[in-house]
């Protein structure tokens, strides 16, 4: 349904490329220099300048690629779907690049390194009625979890309880909910978006099907202004918490326990392994000495627990003797799932905002449909344990698939393409504000060394909620067999490129605007 008219997007000529948003340190200064008062004069919410972005609370607590983030020279913070409207076209009239951030969580800082940025924090309006959940992309995962826990329900989101829901909606998002019950947009029954056009849109089933497939899995930024997301939810239930951990010694054969036992477990178990060094106590515990630990949920009643977890008893020996074991009542449970509750289930340390400082976070990850050999192991816990300076943590993590995730694979409904995998591995270095440029090239060189280790045996995809800015063929690791049919969407509703930052798809320059798009 067309709510209003809009403006009409510039289209694209054949073999031309719009320039990207220059990165923040590198600006044209037009946004600095600009008068903002016409759009002042009917904005809704605020807008920040240099003088003012402290106000704004815009900084990480850790930034990507291991460079300083300087604040934006603008910030224009949305409070409705009007002030999006109005920015856009306004952007659109002074060609400014921007950057379009919900949360600010990206991984590869594509939300927030820009010269100016569209801020949808304050966007978030919740709402519940007979067909379900109605949020807007501000949103909190800890604020959605609390507001869902009073009603009796639940949403299989991730579990870093800051990250915002528009990021994770749009790109897939997982957690421990997410065998038994899917992705979170999995769970998008409907979405209202502003386009490069101005037109406000609703997208669903019936309505825009060719953004409501694309959306879910690709939308992060890419093909408009998401302002609300309608989505399905779960009974909140209480579920036994499963926690263990062990020494770098026994880290080869829980590997190899964990992938046989992982991927094919009943998709109520979801219990993830994670092998980590110089994790600091007080910052969700740990000595800092190399550890590996089990940990995650079992969603099932009580009574059937016990024949859930055999399989893995049998598997640990005598290892299992450390296997600890927490029945949360539903509220519990649900603190838990959105990572306000650490893996021991103790009240989990966060970083509050603002952040004066910023650390700094290099993240690799890879999928994976075949099991990991045991030379290919043994090489992935060498590289682990070599050469890591004191302040640098390190932490590798399996995550099971399989389950829910795989759940459209015969008839896609949705652009995610990473149903096929049995697992995924997330390789991540963490650094302190004090780092050196010469730290963070160490940890970087870590992070691509570890996967290095084990691609072989991966598919060649990398989750999209993990960006990377120096990925080579991105779109292809990110989209794999979707690409051409986003790209043909991107042709058809935004020719401009009036979305664009370092990893936006590329419009398809011989897409008929009313030609039938690619299945």
């Amino acid at each position: 349904m067309l709510l209003r008219q809009g403006w009409k997007a510039r289209p694209l000529a054949r073999r031309w490329r719009a320039p990207m948003a220059p990165a923040a340190g590198q600006e044209d200064g037009r946004a600095a220099a600009l008068d903002w008062g016409p759009l002042r004069q009917r904005w809704q919410g605020r807008i920040f300048t240099a003088e003012e972005m402290a106000e704004a609370g815009l900084g990480k607590a850790l930034a990507a690629g291991g460079r300083p983030l300087p604040l934006p020279a603008v910030c224009l913070r949305a409070r409705s779907e009007c002030d999006v409207r109005r920015a856009l076209e306004f952007l659109q009239r002074h060609e400014l690049p921007f950057a379009l951030r919900s949360g600010g969580h990206c991984l590869a800082d594509l939300s927030s390194h820009a010269e100016l940025v569209l801020d949808l924090s304050e966007l978030r309006r919740l709402a519940w009625d007979a067909r379900g959940l109605q949020a807007g992309p501000g949103v909190s995962t800890a604020e959605l979890s609390g507001f869902l826990t009073s009603r009796g329900q639940l949403l299989p989101s991730g579990n870093c309880p800051a990250v915002s829901l528009g990021g994770q909606a749009l790109s897939g998002g997982f957690g421990l909910m997410g065998r038994r019950d899917g992705l979170v947009c999995d769970q998008v029954q409907a979405l209202r978006m502003v386009t490069a056009g101005g037109e406000l849109l609703e997208v669903n089933t019936e309505q825009n099907r060719d953004l409501f497939w694309a959306l879910r899995g690709a939308g992060a930024g890419q093909f408009g202004v998401v302002t609300e997301l309608h989505l399905r939810t779960q009974t909140a239930q209480a579920m036994n918490v499963v926690h263990g951990c062990w020494p770098l010694t026994e880290a080869a054969a829980l590997i190899a326990l964990w992938q046989e036992l992982a991927p094919g477990a009943d998709p109520r178990v979801n219990l993830q392994l994670a092998i980590l060094a110089g994790r600091p106590a007080g910052h969700g515990g740990g000595s800092g000495q190399p550890q590996v630990e089990l940990f995650g949920a079992v969603l099932a009643e009580a009574a059937e627990v016990p024949a859930l977890l055999a399989p893995w008893q049998r598997a640990l020996g005598r290892l299992a003797e450390t296997l600890c074991e927490w029945r949360l009542p539903a509220a519990a449970a649900a603190s838990y799932l959105c990572g306000r509750l650490d893996r021991r289930c103790e009240p989990a340390w966060q970083a509050d905002p603002p952040f004066p400082a910023h650390g700094y976070q290099f993240t690799r990850s890879g999928f994976f449909e075949q099991a990991l050999s045991r030379a290919a192991i043994a090489g992935l816990i060498e590289q682990f344990a070599a050469g890591r300076p004191a302040a640098q943590q390190r932490e590798l993590s399996f995550i099971p698939w399989a389950g829910a995730y795989a759940q459209d694979l015969g008839t896609p409904g949705s652009s995610f393409a990473h149903r096929q995998a049995h697992f995924m591995v997330r390789h991540t270095a963490v650094l302190g504000p004090s780092a050196q440029a010469a730290d963070c090239e160490r940890a970087r060189a870590w992070a691509d060394e570890s996967r290095a280790c084990i691609a072989p045996f991966g598919n060649g995809h990398v989750y999209q909620g993990f960006a990377e800015t120096d990925l080579e063929d991105w779109d292809q690791a990110y989209y794999g067999a979707a690409l051409p049919r986003l790209r043909a969407i991107k042709a058809r509703h935004d020719p401009g490129l009036l979305f664009r930052h370092a990893q936006s798809i590329e419009p398809d320059a011989g897409q008929d605007e009313a030609a039938p798009l690619p299945a």
